[in-house]
């Protein structure tokens, strides 16, 4: 069996696991801060970015019931800064809060989705660009991680896949010597992650998704420029092919 046979295999086998889980059911992807009670804005930091990575990953669903106190007791926290907290992602589209009703995680947004593709098509083939006009270049690095995530895929691990997928993106903003564009763009792409990983757990095009990566990494090493920007247009838009498909089977996942 082929890399590619075991990549298309392995897809299937990835299939449904970003259906979200009941809040009292997760675990924080770190312990509690032990700050004071005087460094709440800290603590309100740490409760944003715990919701707002369980938002991303899809641990929490579209629709979603959120409440300040389940969040607290979640989170060993006070309600103040999870109250801030929810203030601020509602600012970013990624919960609805409705006044004496409660608050939900919002649907995906495919405005939002389209403006991150187009920004990190964008961003990233301007790293490209610029990596490629260095002198001294070295992917051993970028190949690793090409490779990490392509054996990822093969095992079937969905969040080793996605987490390589990240880290190796990262890289080509790394090597261009522009590291805190990635920051840029990941922190604006939220609605996108969501629907990338609805649509690895559907197998829809995930064993193209290493090639395409091994593409990018060939265009850098011969410097082709014309190479390197098909491949990163190609591979950015490609998520947006994969919503009609999604949009069908979970409704209740999108905005209308």
């Amino acid at each position: 069996m082929t890399a590619l046979d075991n990549a298309a295999e392995a897809g299937g086998r990835v299939r449904g696991r970003f259906r979200g889980s009941k809040l009292d059911s997760l675990e924080p992807s770190r312990g509690a801060p032990g700050y004071s009670a005087d460094s709440r804005g800290r603590i309100s930091d740490y409760v944003y970015e715990e919701l707002g990575e369980a938002i991303r990953s899809l641990r929490l669903h579209p629709g979603a019931t959120l409440s300040e106190p389940a969040v607290a007791a979640w989170l060993k926290v006070s309600r103040a800064p999870v109250r801030e907290a929810f203030t601020r992602l509602a600012d970013q589209r990624l919960i609805t809060i409705v006044p004496q009703v409660g608050s939900k995680v919002a649907p995906i947004s495919m405005r939002d989705v389209s403006d991150a593709v187009f920004v990190r098509s964008s961003l990233e083939t301007g790293a490209f660009r610029q990596t490629i006009a260095a002198q001294d270049l070295d992917v051993t690095q970028l190949q690793a991680m090409v490779d990490r995530n392509r054996e990822a895929l093969e095992r079937g691990d969905a969040e080793e896949f996605f987490d390589t997928d990240e880290q190796l993106h990262q890289l080509v903003f790394a090597l261009a010597g522009v590291p805190h564009l990635w920051e840029l763009v990941r922190g604006m792409k939220v609605h996108l992650d969501r629907l990338r990983r609805m649509s690895l757990s559907a197998a829809i095009h995930n064993a193209e998704l290493p090639l395409e990566h091994q593409r990018i990494v060939d265009a850098i090493v011969d410097r082709d420029e014309a190479a390197g920007t098909a491949v990163i247009h190609l591979h950015s838009h490609r998520v947006l092919a994969d919503t009609t498909s999604l949009q069908a089977e979970y409704p209740d996942y999108f905005a209308s």
